[in-house]
């Protein structure tokens, strides 16, 4: 595999409260006319230049571009932190809402939150605040690293460029999505796109951060309780409360879908029942120790509902599954894939 790295800098003022940007996802500065990004090619010991992502396009649940107005929106690789606002999904056509459901569905799509969605956001800017370097306490020198095979594979469906973060702190490299799950402020979220060191290396970090009171890991609750729609995003400026946002919390990949079954009942769009939601959804994924032995293509395919039992309870950790990753291309200006790395 060719191993990429994107050099660029991370405005700590844009996570939450002065900002919108939450612990898994943030947007990385990038100066792309100085060569900002590397490619080592498998057999090389050096990096080279590719400018395989200028003006090129990502295409996939909609069209973006890979780099726009010198940014990029990154995904960290391998984690998932409490969702700090996550709107539900809009209304597929297929379900045909009357207007009076689609007013019913409007009343309630807002912006919802998780128990410690606000807390972890401020433990990572926390964390980045002490290794800026532009004086003012919010700008800091970063690297974005991904293993891939094809230009195509760095970015995910919505456009995120999908890999590790890299900061310099106090004089030592941190990768932050390793920080953020040994610290147990995020839990380890696996995907096919992963290598098995990938995976096996954020495991041994949730050995650690799992364990951590207050945080995360022993705040996970395996019953899918009532969708608390009173917790939502306080916006830019709020005053931090870490007291009221501590609590009990589900894993933010059923969070986010049971933030939609609540909003598409509230609009009488789908029957009753969670467990029923999830089934007709048929998310699939695989079992982590079963994808590691036998690969994507040989492991036994699971479907989220099928570990929900009658009571709404969840029986896998968060390391337990990988999720496959949905397809996405990278085309050019022309309109045709990017299949190649054009190094300098």
């Amino acid at each position: 595999m060719a191993l990429l790295r994107v050099t660029g800098t991370i405005d700590v003022s844009q996570f939450w409260p002065k900002g919108s940007s939450d612990a898994d996802t943030t947007k990385i500065i990038v100066d792309v006319s100085q060569d900002a990004f590397q490619v080592r090619l498998p057999g090389s010991a050096a990096f080279a230049v590719t400018h395989v992502f200028d003006n090129a396009t990502v295409v996939g649940t909609a069209r973006k571009q890979a780099v726009a107005n010198g940014r990029i929106t990154v995904r960290l690789q391998g984690i998932d932190a409490p969702e700090l606002h996550y709107r539900p999904a809009a209304i597929p056509r297929k379900l045909k809402p009357t207007d009076q459901q689609r007013a019913a569905f409007k009343a309630v799509n807002k912006e919802y939150r998780q128990r410690l969605g606000e807390t972890s956001t401020i433990a990572l800017a926390n964390s980045l605040q002490s290794g800026s370097n532009d004086g003012n306490g919010s700008v800091l020198a970063c690297n974005l690293l991904t293993q891939v095979d094809l230009p195509g594979d760095v970015f995910d469906t919505y456009g995120r460029f999908v890999g590790d973060v890299e900061v310099d702190i106090d004089n030592q490299q941190r990768n932050v999505n390793r920080w953020l799950v040994a610290e147990g402020w995020a839990v380890p979220t696996f995907y096919t796109s992963m290598t098995a060191d990938e995976i096996n290396t954020l495991r041994a970090a949730w050995a650690v951060g799992g364990k951590k009171p207050k945080r995360v890991g022993k705040s996970l609750a395996r019953t899918i309780g009532t969708f608390d729609a009173t917790l939502r995003f306080r916006g830019k400026g709020a005053e931090p409360d870490p007291a009221n946002d501590a609590g009990k919390l589900i894993l933010p990949k059923l969070f986010r879908r049971q933030c939609t079954f609540f909003a598409y009942r509230k609009a009488k769009l789908v029957p009753p029942g969670f467990r029923r939601y999830l089934e007709s959804a048929k998310d699939g994924f695989f079992l982590t120790d079963d994808f590691l032995e036998n690969g994507v293509h040989s492991a036994e395919l699971q479907l989220l509902h099928e570990h929900v039992d009658s009571d709404n309870r969840f029986d896998l950790d968060p390391d337990d599954l990988v999720f496959r990753e949905k397809a996405s291309r990278l085309v050019g200006p022309n309109n045709q894939p990017i299949l190649g790395w054009d190094v300098a």
